[in-house]
């Protein structure tokens, strides 16, 4: 159900408790002083206004759907957060150049406080109307593609705005601005989610908001990047300016890779050290004159400075590194690539075993019982008869890697 209602700015500043100009699909606040001046002088001077849209929520309180940075500059302005333009011209005869709100005559003080303004209020309960609303509105403006997905409905952005939450982003080195993060752990997703390396544009990035808008936060994938990011977040314990976002990206790949393929556990500090180094020998051959520099490195520079998020700039840059991290970080066992024993191998593990359990020593039957490696698999263990062993599954369940 939608409503008008006409507020003058005095009446809006006196409601600032009772609106919230950033609920959690709008982007933060991006205008520059010369816009909020611009703004405060159109009011002086009667100029027309776009009306402003609210959901009311209940208790006379209110979310912005579409004029947070119009709100929140007349509010800056009631708190003397700036002053009118060096060259503002009078108004009604009175001076308003380089002037603070407490610093105007109260005849042009009045002008602002009296000036109505148009809003739209949008009764509902229903938040994917509200966020579809949102959506249309914003059609046509200079809103960034993360800030438009931060919008949508659905559980792939819930699940992406609750990634941006781990420790690990707090060693980045950028910035959250207009969601920055939102957009790095979006492109994560989508590589974990492509089980390989992918294009991931924003187009790419939409289309998987659309197409996984029930996504399971606790499903095998979810939990893959998460575990991931545990990793990242141990390989670095403090803020590190090695985390750019290309780099940020391309760890994580890294890592993806790693983790089925090779023992890396308890190497996050060598992985790190081997990173931190590559990149100070990467930052030192750019300021080489350009017949010394690396030829590798130098298309590896520019595979991160024009489309890095291209599934061609990414696949250069993780190839390189790897065999750069291959290279210099030795003793990385790479495992089995057959997991699980076959029905032959079981057949000699359960005979050798007597199908004795070995750890309780309970007789299990044949139907009841499980091929566990000795030397686990997620260690380098291999799938073979000499490291398989017969456990009971309350023991195999309860036997640990570490």
């Amino acid at each position: 159900m939608l409503k008008k209602a006409t507020w003058p700015l005095f009446t809006l500043s006196k409601k600032r408790k009772k609106i919230d100009t950033n609920p959690d699909y709008q982007r933060p606040a991006v205008w520059t002083k010369a816009q909020k001046q611009l703004l405060i002088d159109s009011i002086l001077r009667d100029f027309d206004v776009p009306k402003i849209y609210l959901h009311e929520k209940n208790n006379d309180t209110y979310d912005v759907i579409d004029g947070q940075q119009r709100i929140r500059a007349i509010w800056s302005f009631y708190d003397d957060e700036f002053a009118l333009p060096k060259d503002a011209e009078p108004v009604n005869g009175y001076e308003v150049a380089n002037k603070k709100y407490s610093e105007l005559d109260m005849d042009v003080a009045t002008i602002i406080d009296s000036y109505n303004l148009d809003f739209v209020i949008l009764d509902t309960q229903n938040e994917d109307e509200i966020r579809e609303m949102f959506l249309r509105l914003q059609n046509g403006t200079t809103l960034k593609a993360q800030e438009k997905r931060n919008a949508m409905p659905g559980r792939m952005r819930d699940f992406i705005k609750g990634l941006t939450n781990h420790e690990f982003f707090t060693k980045v080195h950028f910035s959250n601005t207009r969601f920055t993060y939102d957009l790095i752990a979006a492109q994560m997703t989508l590589l974990e989610l492509n089980k390989g390396i992918c294009n991931i544009k924003d187009r790419d990035l939409n289309a998987m908001y659309e197409k996984s808008k029930d996504f399971d936060a606790s499903s095998t994938d979810a939990k893959t990047i998460y575990r991931i990011l545990d990793y990242l977040n141990k390989m670095f314990p403090d803020k590190s300016p090695e985390l750019k976002r290309y780099s940020t990206i391309s760890l994580f790949i890294l890592i993806m890779d790693l983790m089925p393929n090779y023992d890396i556990r308890d190497r996050e500090a060598d992985i790190a050290k081997w990173f931190i180094d590559f990149e100070a020998e990467r930052l030192l051959d750019e300021q080489k004159e350009p017949e010394k520099q690396d030829p590798r490195l130098v298309v590896y520079h520019e595979r991160v400075s024009h489309s890095s998020d291209s599934e061609d700039s990414l696949l250069y840059r993780h190839n390189f590194l790897k065999e750069s991290l291959l290279t210099h970080v030795p003793n990385l066992p790479q495992k089995d690539t057959k997991r699980s024993f076959d029905e032959a191998q079981r057949q000699v593990i359960y005979r050798r075993g007597n199908g004795i359990c070995k750890i309780c020593g309970v007789k299990c039957d044949w139907n009841n019982w499980e091929a566990d490696h000795i030397t686990p698999w997620s260690k380098g263990g291999k799938t073979e008869i000499e490291n398989g062993q017969v456990l009971c599954p309350s023991c195999n369940s309860k036997k640990s890697d570490s």
